[in-house]
């Protein structure tokens, strides 16, 4: 190619890429498509839960109610026995007075104006006013050089578990053991003991971050002097609700 002719071409380049560029179609947005806003999400009366929901039976208290959808006037009952007193709060929550029930499981149920109502279904519970010192405190024994939980006290812990995981209080665990063994050893195995009942406790489904553990090794008998039946006694866990 000679040179005239390649500078020629050169010269002609941008003009006939131009050229081909305006040949190209330009794609365009149709004008039929309609941006839609999403749908409004429809939000329907629901009880969430009652706090507290754990009561003394036969005892009106105060109590708070959340939820969805309330509204002013509306009315609450509890297993078909009308709250004492409702206040409308916002409409996620109702300020309410429980009226004096039975033991036993309580179904919730809010009613609005309109005539929508919802049930919370065994969501609140009354226990007598003396249940609760069934799991106050509780002794669990070991044998001895030994944080291994015998059957006879796994049923005594089983026979705690409804009692303990209905309430709300923390559960303290102290460990001890006899006499017998430097200070250093008892202390370890206290804390031994009373990390084996708290793990026997949240298998049974007990909250594990209510219970606190704790050990006292030999400094804390319950009997003193010596012998197979003081050793015995002292070799324990002591189990306490606290508030």
């Amino acid at each position: 190619m000679s040179r005239a002719r390649l500078v020629l071409l050169l010269m002609l380049a941008p003009t006939l890429l131009a050229a081909k560029c305006r040949d190209k179609k330009i794609e365009e947005v149709p004008d039929d498509i309609v941006t839609v806003d999403p749908a409004p999400v429809d939000v329907a009366l629901q009880i969430i839960s009652i706090d507290p929901a754990l009561g003394e039976a036969n005892k009106p208290f105060a109590a708070r109610i959340y939820g969805s959808e309330f509204a002013q006037g509306s009315t609450v009952s509890f297993s078909g026995t009308p709250a004492s007193s409702v206040t409308f709060v916002d409409e996620n929550t109702l300020d309410v007075m429980v009226p004096a029930l039975p033991e036993g499981p309580v179904d919730i149920t809010v009613k609005i104006p309109s005539g929508q109502q919802s049930t919370l279904r065994r969501g609140l519970s009354l226990m007598a006013a003396n249940a609760n010192a069934v799991c106050d405190k509780a002794t669990i024994y070991f044998d001895l050089d030994s944080n291994t939980l015998r059957p006879d006290q796994r049923a005594a812990l089983n026979a705690l578990v409804p009692c303990l995981s209905r309430r709300t209080e923390r559960i303290r665990l102290e460990g001890h053991t006899d006499e017998r063994g430097t200070t250093d050893y008892n202390l370890a195995l206290g804390q031994r003991r009373a990390n084996a009942v708290r793990e026997y406790l949240v298998s049974q489904g007990v909250p594990p971050s209510r219970i606190d553990s704790v050990t006292y090794g030999e400094e804390r008998p319950t009997r003193a002097g010596s012998g197979e039946d003081t050793w015995a006694a002292n070799r324990r866990v002591e189990l306490r609700v606290t508030r």
